[in-house]
């Protein structure tokens, strides 16, 4: 089993305010996390895993808010979700695998660099948020060598290794650590066509929350929560630090070592 991620991102709002919004929206039970001097995280229970009601409460709170608000899903680590609201408007969404469930190959829908500069990341660079979010067309434009491949497989087993306890954490039915790397070969080897080559430059995305953690980088979203949710964070799993648990009335500070 993989990773599932549902949560949201207020870019400089006001911490009371998000969470007095939370309340009168109803998005309760909720995790916050953050000061509000760059981005606060908000992980809610309901809208887990739910691509229509995630977006509408960003929506909401976004102009509720009047602040940028981004609502990330990862399904089963194969799917990244993304949809940019400001005053309620949309601004961009991004789907890396709309084909996923019909089992159609097809490239990523969405993802618009430009209207990311609303966030004021402060590492923007179009064509750096281009290739993460549509590296089929750059590798098309230009083709990774062999010995290149090598080297980024490489790489990513190494970071395979070092993530697997935090991912391991955040499964019921973790798969041992030779079967993680075993299933991470064979999802490289679908990437893979004819005569060994490369079919595209996603192949360093062997896990669809790592092009969502990269993306968060950019945009300054601490990499730790946001690969984090409701559903782990309830159950004492996640990102080392202090949230806040916002409940209908009332709230209480929760401490994840």
């Amino acid at each position: 089993m993989g990773t599932f991620v549902t949560n949201l991102h207020v870019h400089q709002g006001s911490r009371e305010h998000v969470v007095a919004t939370l309340r009168s929206l109803r998005i309760v039970p909720a995790y916050v996390r953050g000061s509000g001097d760059v981005w606060i995280s908000i992980f809610p229970e309901a809208a887990d895993q739910d691509d229509a009601a995630l977006p509408e409460m960003a929506r909401a709170l976004s102009k509720a808010l009047n602040r940028p608000v981004i609502a990330f899903i990862v399904h089963d680590s194969d799917v990244f979700l993304y949809w940019l609201y400001e005053g309620g408007k949309e601004l961009d969404r991004y789907n890396s695998a709309p084909g996923f469930f019909t089992d159609k190959e097809a490239p990523p829908e969405g993802g618009n660099p430009e209207k990311l500069k609303v966030c004021r990341p402060p590492n923007f660079s179009k064509d750096q948020l281009w290739r993460l979010l549509h590296p089929e067309e750059v590798a098309s434009e230009q083709p990774v060598r062999k010995t290149d491949r090598a080297a980024v497989r490489d790489a990513v087993r190494k970071k395979l290794r070092q993530s697997y306890p935090a991912l391991a954490a955040k499964m019921p039915n973790p798969p041992s650590l030779e079967e993680f790397l075993a299933q991470a070969e064979t999802r490289w080897a679908d990437m893979e066509g004819p005569n060994d080559e490369p079919r595209s430059a996603a192949k360093e995305f062997v896990f669809a929350e790592d092009r969502m953690v990269e993306l968060a980088k950019l945009l300054g979203i601490p990499d730790g929560p946001v690969i984090d949710s409701y559903r782990y964070l309830v159950n004492g799993e996640g990102a080392p630090g202090t949230l806040t648990l916002v409940q209908a009335e009332g709230e209480s500070s929760v401490r994840i070592e």
